[in-house]
């Protein structure tokens, strides 16, 4: 298996934790182990890695911060080539700002931009087919989906998943016909390195003037968010 396969296997093992909620231990607890080991052990290619795993979860500062303290030949590693593209990518975007536009795949194998979709109401959503709350929440958004794209409402969905067959099916098992783009790289993926994605389930919800209203909006918030948006 290569560096890069096993970096990507272990920020699969991540993001189930962190995303999925794992109750045996609190995210900053989490957040501080990894943050210690990595100042423990500067010299080592395992903080690299480790960096590289967990870099969106730190935020760009504290990652800038740990990256800047490692040795030379660890931050030259694959691993830390990783992290220099996230701190590269990276644009901290809060409510209020512009998108940031990115181009990827789709699912027919066609570059497809995030620009594309200006002057309508765009929810970019984060997900992936082995992520098991984003499929629970899939029949909701679909529901969502059919009452108001009439009203110019799309989704834009960026996947983190590895295996191409196993999103194609999921797309097709669970009926999700919207927009569907991803690099095939877990979360090593350029959209999630630009917009901060550190767990699945995540969205963000822009508007027609490509400003970001809001971040994690879910079921009936959701609802209530583009209800305040369409103009019907």
């Amino acid at each position: 298996m290569s560096v890069k396969s096993k970096a990507i296997t272990l920020l699969t093992i991540t993001f189930i934790l962190f995303g999925c909620g794992n109750k045996r231990e609190s995210h900053e607890s989490r957040k501080r182990k990894h943050i210690e080991y990595i100042e423990a052990n500067l010299d080592s290619l395992a903080s690299a890695r480790t960096l590289a795993n967990m870099c969106t979860t730190f935020g760009k500062e504290k990652t800038t911060e740990l990256f800047n303290k490692l040795a030379p030949k660890v931050r030259d590693s694959d691993d830390g080539k990783i992290v220099e593209q996230y701190l590269l990518l990276n644009k901290e975007l809060n409510i209020g700002d512009k998108f940031v536009d990115f181009e990827m795949l789709d699912s027919n194998g066609q570059n497809r931009k995030l620009s594309e979709f200006q002057g309508k109401i765009v929810l970019l959503e984060f997900w992936a087919s082995w992520c098991g709350p984003c499929l629970s929440d899939m029949p909701y958004l679909k529901k969502t989906y059919d009452n108001y794209h009439k009203y110019g409402f799309e989704v834009f969905a960026v996947s983190l998943d590895m295996n191409k067959e196993d999103w194609l099916k999921a797309i097709e098992q669970h009926n999700l016909n919207w927009n569907h783009v991803s690099e095939l790289d877990s979360h090593y993926n350029t959209a999630a390195f630009i917009y901060g994605v550190y767990g699945i389930p995540d969205n963000f919800l822009i508007d027609e003037k490509g400003i970001i209203k809001a971040r994690g909006v879910r079921k009936d918030k959701l609802d209530k968010a583009l209800e305040k948006m369409i103009k019907k």
